[in-house]
This record gives C-alpha cells, structure tokens and sequence, in this order.
C-alpha cells in the first residue's frame, strides 16, 4: 500500500477529491438536485448584500458592512451569471470543501508518511467542514491561507513568497483578522528560522518585503474601489474603527461566549453531537501547545522530521486562532481548526509504540462519523418549499414555519426588517441600513434611528423580533440602544405570529394602520321662529339637516376641518418586551388600533 501511494499518489488524490465531492454533495443536496437550506444567518447576510449591490445600492454608504467586500463580491458575480439561485451557496460550499481537502492534502504528505497522510483531509472534511457547512467569509479567508500554506510548504522560492503574500492579500478581504495575522505568521516563521540560523538575515529580511509588498498590493488595489464609492472615512469606520470600539459589546462576540455553545446530547444518540463539539475545543489552541513542547524536546533526536515545515504550519494555525480568539466560538473554532487537525494527525501518528493502533482507531473513527452524519441527513425529518430563488428542502422545522409564513403573507420585493436570511430567501427588501439589531452596544444609538427612519421611509407589513432581545442583558455588553425602535414597534405593528423554538421566541409583527377619521358634520344652528313657521308638527324646513347624535345619545364632536387630519395617540411601550398592542374588529370588518 504505502509503494503504491509512493509511485502513483495522484491516483488516490483524485479519488480521494471524487469522494469529498460526493459526500459534500449528499450533504447539500437532495438527488437529484434540489439544495438544503442550512441555519446560516452568516452566509445569507453576505447573500443578501450583494443582491442589494446587484440593485445598486453602494456597501458601507448604503448599507452597513463589518468585512470587507470580498465576499459580496464573489456572490456578486456569481448573480450577475446566474441570476439569484438557491443553489448557488451550496455549490459554493461544495467548492471549498473539495479545495480545501486538496490543500489540506498537499500540505499533509508533506510531513506525514504512508497513507496516514490522508487522514487529516477526511478528519477536517468530516468533523469540523461538515459541522458549519455556511458559506461565509471564514471559510473563504480560511481557503486562501491554506492555499498560501501550500504553497510553501513545498519550498521558498522568491515566486512563492511574493504568491503566498498576494494570496493572503486576499484572504484579508475577505476576513481582515484571518489574512493579516496569517501573514504575520509567515513573517514570525522567517524570524524562527534567522534565529535558529535556518535563514540568513539578508535572506529573511528579502522574504518580507516578498511577502508584504504583493500583500499590500492585493488588498488596496481590491479595496481601492469601495472605499472611495463610500466615502474612505465611512468605509475604515465600518471596516476597521466599529470592529475595534463596538463589535466585542455583543456577547456572541467576546471571550464569554466560550464552550457556551454546547449542542443538545438528550437523546442519547445526539451524544456523537457533543463529542464533536468537545473536540474542536480540546484542539484548538491545546494541539499547539502539545506541538511546541514535543519540538521543544524532540528535535534533537528525531531529525528524520521535517520540523521547519511543521513550525510554519504550527505558527500558521496559532496566528489564526488568535484571530477568533477574543470571540472563540465553536463556529470561528471550527473554520480555523485545517493546520490543527494536520498536527493532531502528525501527533497521534508519531513513531512510537501502538502506532498501528493509532492510526487504525483514527480511520475507524472518521467513516463512523462519515456515515452517521450521512444516515441522519438523509433520514431526517426534512420538507421541501418553493420560494422565489427556487426549492429548498428545509431540516429545521422552526425555520420551516418561518419560511412558510412570510411566503403566504409577503410577495417579492415587499419590505421585511429583522432577518435576511428570510430577506434573501423570500426576495424581500429590507428598509434599514442594518441587517439585524442587538440589545447591546454593538448595535449603535444612531444606527436604531436610521433604522426607524427607513421604516418611516419604506413601512414594513412584518418585522421579525426575536425574544432574545428583551431578555436581561448579559455580562459586558454595554448599553440596550433599541428603546426607540421598541417604542416604535408598540406604535405601529402588533405581534400577528409567535414561532415557539428550542432556545427562544420568534415573533411577527405586522403593521396596523389606523382608520381615518370619518367626517361628522358639525352643529346645526337653531332654526329662528320665522323659519319653524308653518311647521307646527317641528319638522325643519326641507334641506335642513339634524343635529348629529352619539349612540349613547350625546352629541357628536365637530369634524376635522378640512385639509387637517388627526394627530393619532400613539400608544406608550408597555415594557421593555416589547409587548404587542391589542387589536378589535369594527362592526364594518375594519380593523382599528387599541391601547393595551
């Protein structure tokens, strides 16, 4: 076996690549073609930017944008082929998963020997690829790295260097940390080497400007354009000064939301679920640490390893953890964990004692995964939905009832606030220059006003609340910004459906729209006795129009003079819930506002 892969190992490449393809396809696709719609409120908001692009609207001035633009870009292109497909993130996803076990691969045979070398391709397509298939910039920036990585983990050549540089360039925009971390990486790795004297300092200090200057090159030629359509100002507001000041207030986005995301293991076959989930945390950043230390202790004595390659890709993989360090979710774990899994791989099939037994538990393990994750996908419950990008088949059944209502309530290109994954799934359009709030810092005072004033501007029939926002607030996330939108929605929507889920309450709210007055005609004069004459019965001359009464006998108020309309009470937010405002059907079948 190991000659074999020795003298042909394109042969088991390919067919290594041809089975990642077909997995990755039964995990996206139902046969014969239709698309899994996965939770991926991460993808669908950079799915729902470029649509808004496609339109004309400008990213960064027109709408609000963390990232770079790299990624709207790619979907950009990709509508502008094929118009806006539901299939599109899932071929999507297909193609990063095949090329980044290619990467993976390359990289791997180059420091692990026999057929042990394809293991950590199938270890990192199956656990954490297969765990967060959403097309993202996380993975796109994590596919450029890897690019880069192999690339050099095959030699250093002036040509590599300056490749490497521009293809993290790339990976910088898509994700800013991911890419500029990565190359100081790199730059870490040549300081390793002129320190132990595996490089000249002349030699090192070439590799810098190699690697940086067609890094610099890559990300202000691509990001030239944007920033000067946007304003520069707003553009390194968004980009760089937000992310920096206001993106830690939320609490998925700082340090505590560490090892909270624990999967549900209540049934008992949901406990592979959970191990999966222990894992990635186990080894990323522990496998680092355990990799230092054997260096530390075993290159002196074990010189047949290739210990310079495995340095680059140990510091590759630290520096990316610490980009997902300050929010460490299993999520960000998961899409930076392709060198930890090579080291794992490398670490368990170290020569030593019970290394068949090693290596064997390891394959046993992975198809056993394989196959469970397959078995549970396919029979699962599942149900298929036309929507306007085309049918999906959706495994979520909360999701499923989301979908379902605003497909019956809402026709394309009606306003919708609050979600854009439903946005993008119903081709909806979306008033406010945000995509979604938060009850933290992270969402800012005068971005909740844009937000009303787009809702002023472009009046929604639904917005979309989550019960997540009028809990308490957690630890560390600033001040709740969303009292005015809270106080508007009490003013104009009322909740006209509660989608109970697992974790916390979905609600629509729909908009009312109060009757208009209708005219009464005001006070009649009192006939004189000149005109009452010849009218001994009281009847009033003919023409003349009685007194309006109230039912209750009184007398009606006067009319609104003309060309003046109301001032309409608007009712005062019971609470910070945000609880919904009552609503009566007239006698006449209108519907009117009432206060709770």
């Amino acid at each position: 076996m190991n000659s074999f892969i020795e003298e042909k190992p394109y042969v088991l490449t390919a067919l290594v690549l041809t089975g990642a393809f077909v997995y990755l396809y039964l995990n996206l696709f139902i046969l014969p073609a239709t698309p899994i719609h996965f939770l991926t409120p991460d993808s669908t908001s950079f799915l729902f930017n470029a649509r808004r692009m496609q339109q004309g609207q400008v990213i960064y001035r027109d709408f609000f944008e963390l990232t770079l633009p790299a990624t709207e870009v790619y979907y950009l292109a990709l509508f502008k082929i094929f118009g806006n497909r539901a299939w599109i993130p899932n071929a999507t996803l297909i193609l990063l998963g095949v090329g980044l076990t290619y990467f993976v691969l390359v990289i791997s045979r180059k420091v692990i020997s026999g057929k042990a070398a394809y293991l950590p391709a199938l270890w990192f397509l199956v656990i954490p690829f297969r765990s967060q298939l959403d097309a993202t910039h996380h993975w796109f920036s994590t596919f450029f790295v890897m690019a880069a990585l192999a690339l050099l983990v095959v030699n250093f050549t002036a040509l590599r260097l300056v490749g490497a540089g521009a293809l993290l360039g790339v990976a910088f925009c898509f994700t800013q940390t991911s890419g500029f971390l990565a190359a100081a990486g790199l730059g870490l790795f040549f300081l390793w080497a002129a320190l132990t004297g595996e490089l000249s300092w002349g030699n090192f200090r070439r590799a810098q400007l190699y690697i940086w200057s067609s890094f610099g090159c890559v990300a202000v030629l691509f990001n030239a354009y944007f920033a000067i359509r946007a304003g520069i100002g707003t553009f390194l507001y968004e980009t760089f000064v937000f992310n920096f000041r206001y993106y830690s207030s939320g609490f998925g986005n700082s340090f505590h939301v560490y090892m909270t995301d624990i999967p549900p293991f209540h049934p008992w076959y949901r406990l592979p679920a959970l191990g999966i989930w222990g894992f990635i945390y186990l080894l990323i950043p522990l496998i680092y640490i355990l990799f230092f230390v054997r260096y530390r202790d075993e290159r002196e004595d074990q010189t047949s390893q290739p210990w310079d390659r495995l340095v680059l890709i140990a510091i590759t993989g630290a520096m990316l953890f610490v980009s997902v360090a300050p929010s460490p979710t299993w999520l960000r774990l998961c899409m930076v964990s392709a060198p930890g899994v090579i080291l794992f791989v490398w670490y368990m099939s170290f020569p030593g004692r019970l290394y068949p037994i090693r290596v064997g538990a390891l394959w046993v393990i992975i198809i056993a995964i394989a196959l469970g994750e397959w078995h549970a996908r396919i029979f699962g419950w599942r149900k298929q939905i036309d929507l306007p990008i085309g049918s999906v088949v959706v495994f979520n059944q909360v999701q499923y009832q989301e979908i379902k209502f605003l497909l019956e309530h809402t026709k394309p290109g009606d306003y919708f606030f609050g979600n854009n994954e439903l946005n993008y799934l119903l081709d909806l359009a979306d008033p406010s220059p945000i995509p979604f709030v938060t009850p933290t810092n992270c969402t800012r005072p005068e971005q909740v006003l844009e937000t009303i004033q787009g809702l002023e501007k472009h009046p929604a029939k639904y917005i979309y609340w989550s019960s997540t926002f009028d809990m308490p607030p957690q630890p560390g996330v600033g001040t709740d910004n969303l009292a005015p939108l809270r106080a508007y929605l009490a003013a104009h929507y009322q909740v006209t459906k509660t989608i109970e889920g697992d974790d916390f309450a979905r609600t629509f709210w729909e908009r009312f729209v109060v009757p208009a007055p209708i005219s009464i005609p005001g006070p009649i004069p009192l006939a004189t006795p000149e005109e009452t004459e010849g009218a001994p019965d009281g009847t009033l001359p003919a023409g003349t129009a009685p007194a309006a009464t109230t039912p209750e006998g009184g007398t009606a108020r006067p009319a609104t003079p003309a060309g003046t309309t109301p001032r309409a009470t608007v009712p005062s937010h019971p609470n910070s819930g945000g609880a919904p405002t009552a609503r009566a059907n007239n006698d006449d079948g209108t519907r009117s506002a009432s206060r709770p």
